[in-house]
């Protein structure tokens, strides 16, 4: 199913070619603005749609590469935000999203074999008890403050199992956190696994404190292997994330958007994965339409 304001851009280097029907005003400055201020990586071609209005979603083909950015205005009085509660364990990040009415979904918290989360997990206010700390101490809260929706990431270390910031009713966690203030941050906890190239899920909050990114990499195939967590940040600093987190990766990655026909990616497995937990966001004013 195509985008309702659809906007499709093919970018190579610096051009730029509109492929389809102006999209809404907003949306289109929002662009302007985003390319303006883009370094395209020589060679790569950006596929960009807006799925729901204040939703950019860039499809990324350079060699070596296909990455996925998704970025979410939390400001947005459509925008809501949903994460998994313990009894609903282990589903594929489709099946949480048509489940939880979520038209944007992803893979969250690393796992082990048996059914504990790596580090703090919370959806709707509702704390994982069984989790374990495991080096997993890199956190993103979401929450209502002054009745706006807030994002924000954090050290979590010392909190797997109780939930530190009383406004947040959603927590994801993943190591390492990967860049916070705006820097790289190098964290003492974090695994060798992410100076290999693997598959990738990534979440962040930019600058401006409203503007959810959303970041998932195609990986294990011949001539996509994947990235590195340090590869991660050059691609988020693209979108001006200020603080961002690595969550699960490999075959758990996956990205679901509604509108453009469900999972996105391509899971490493050949199909989805079912996963501990997931993040979804919500557009309520997508709710009345069929598909979205």
């Amino acid at each position: 199913m195509q985008p309702r304001e659809d906007a499709l851009y093919a970018l190579s280097g610096s051009q730029m070619s509109h492929q389809a029907a102006p999209c809404h005003a907003a949306a289109a400055a929002l662009l302007a603005a985003l390319v303006s201020s883009l370094s395209v990586p020589a060679g790569a071609v950006d596929r960009v749609t807006y799925p729901y209005r204040g939703v950019m979603h860039m499809h990324r083909m350079l060699p070596g590469t296909v990455a996925h950015v998704v970025t979410v205005d939390l400001s947005s009085p459509d925008v809501d935000v949903v994460s998994t509660i313990p009894r609903d364990r282990f589903d594929t990040v489709s099946t949480f999203a048509r489940e939880q009415h979520a038209q944007i979904a992803i893979n969250a918290n690393f796992f082990d074999d048996g059914s504990a989360s790596c580090g703090l997990a919370v959806g709707d206010h509702h704390v994982w008890r069984g989790s374990s700390q495991s080096n997993c101490g890199a956190s993103i809260a979401f929450g209502q403050r002054n009745g706006q929706l807030r994002a924000e990431v954090f050290d979590s270390f010392g909190w797997w199992r109780s939930n530190p910031l009383s406004w947040a009713s959603q927590v994801l966690t993943g190591k390492p956190i990967l860049l916070l203030d705006g820097r790289t941050y190098f964290d003492p906890h974090e695994p060798i696994g992410m100076y290999r190239t693997h598959p990738r899920t990534a979440i962040g909050v930019a600058a401006d404190g409203r503007t959810l990114v959303i970041a998932v990499i195609d990986g294990r195939r011949r001539d996509y292997p994947g990235m590195t967590s340090l590869e991660m940040i050059p691609l988020l600093e693209e979108f001006a994330v200020r603080d961002a987190i690595n969550l699960d990766g490999g075959g758990s990655s996956a990205l679901y958007i509604a509108a453009e026909g469900g999972v996105v990616n391509r899971p490493s497995d050949g199909h989805e994965r079912s996963v501990l937990n997931h993040f979804g966001v919500r557009i309520t004013s997508a709710w009345n339409i069929p598909n979205a």
